[in-house]
């Protein structure tokens, strides 16, 4: 019983705390964080951050999330990404991965660590920066068709990163062996489970057609590959995304993947993925702005400028205007579920502690309000002229 009011508590003030975030025009995702910080240990205390039910929980949280984010994932977007958006990626990637790593090993940080860091800054958040463009209207200009190319790459590539850091931090050193050999395998899982749902789409149509348990059948996929993930030395979400990814629009007929995304996208952003959130705030600890204030500041500011002059230079040498330029990099900016998820499970592995996640959630946070407020008085300024 207990646990049950620890849940009803925790889904009415996370619930409230969203919609005023919605009233606001920002995004859902941190009025939820802030919901769990007001309940959770920080302040009032009335929830428990030992509830085995929330616990449990939050941990379908991050495998539904990541299921959701390989949905809307078009594949043949990201085979046809052009040049533009990969160079755009490997800007904004290399700058704040190299910019977050160096800044964290200043600060003392172990090697692990501060590769997690340099990892946690390269992320951009999708789902986000469709949101914002799509608020901004400017959805479907050149500039934002080269940003949600760039994020979806740099999602793939972060994923990839993750497991190669995994990785480092059991074996306690680089070896370049299995190095090579778990890239190798991650290559190889992207390719076969791509090929296979282009493949395959025929007959998965009969399989869901017959007996119409399509959602049912999404669910088994995503936990075999999630399985399959782990039997082969990569983490879960790798599986969970690379379901999402196989059970694509292109495979499916439209109304029946329609029917399959909204199911999971209601139980990701309505039910499981809150807990998640509103629960990362329970190893959140707010002392982190007292604490190290200035590693956070430099964090901060090597999170976007990284994106702003990596994404936002390159994109300008590619001939764009300078405006587009910018749109672009404050684009990129945008953090939210995936970043959050990868911090989280970073603190379950012991590879950052609970200094550096405060550090990267409140990082995701500012970063996004920033992009927000920034690209809406961009966006108005170019219309205005």
């Amino acid at each position: 019983m207990p646990d049950f009011m620890n849940l009803l508590i925790l889904m009415v003030v996370v619930w409230t705390a969203g919609k005023i975030f919605r009233s606001l025009n920002l995004p859902v995702v941190f009025g939820e964080l802030i919901g769990g910080i007001i309940v959770g240990p920080a302040l009032l205390g009335l929830v428990s951050p030992d509830s085995e039910t929330i616990k449990v929980l939050a941990e379908l949280g991050i495998f539904f999330l990541m299921l959701h984010a390989g949905l809307e994932t078009n594949h043949k977007e990201l085979f046809k990404a052009s040049k533009k958006s990969i160079l755009v990626a490997l800007g904004g990637i290399f700058l704040s991965f190299s910019g977050g790593y160096f800044v964290a090993q200043a600060f003392g940080q172990s090697f692990e660590a501060s590769l997690f860091i340099g990892m946690g800054l390269s992320i951009t958040a999708i789902a986000m920066t469709t949101r914002v463009f799509k608020d901004c209207k400017i959805l479907h200009t050149r500039a934002s068709n080269i940003t949600l190319g760039a994020a979806v790459m740099e999602n793939i590539i972060a994923l990839i990163m993750f497991s190669i850091i995994i990785n480092i931090a059991e074996q306690g050193q680089i070896l370049l062996i299995p190095l090579l050999w778990l890239i190798v395998k991650v290559i190889l899982f992207f390719g076969i489970v791509v090929y296979a749902g282009c493949k395959g789409s025929h007959y998965l149509n009969k399989i869901i057609y017959f007996g119409n348990k399509g959602f049912t059948l999404t669910l088994i996929i995503a936990l075999i590959m999630g399985l399959i993930a782990e039997a082969i030395g990569l983490h879960m979400i790798i599986g969970a995304f690379l379901a999402g990814l196989f059970m694509h629009e292109e495979v499916l007929d439209k109304r029946v993947f329609d029917k399959i995304e909204d199911r999971i996208y209601g139980l990701s952003y309505g039910f499981f993925g809150p807990i998640f959130f509103a629960s990362l705030a329970f190893h959140l600890d707010p002392s982190i702005f007292v604490k190290a204030p200035y590693f956070l500041i430099v964090i901060v500011t090597v999170a976007i400028f990284g994106k702003v002059i990596g994404s936002g230079l390159v994109a300008k040498l590619l001939k764009l205007k300078t405006s587009e330029s910018l749109i672009v990099g404050l684009g990129m900016n945008h953090r939210g579920a995936a970043d959050l998820v990868i911090a989280t499970l970073g603190l379950q592995l012991g590879i950052i502690n609970q200094d550096v996640f405060s550090i990267l959630v409140a990082m995701a946070f500012i970063t996004t309000i920033f992009s927000i407020m920034t690209l809406s008085r961009l966006t108005k300024r170019i219309e205005e002229e």
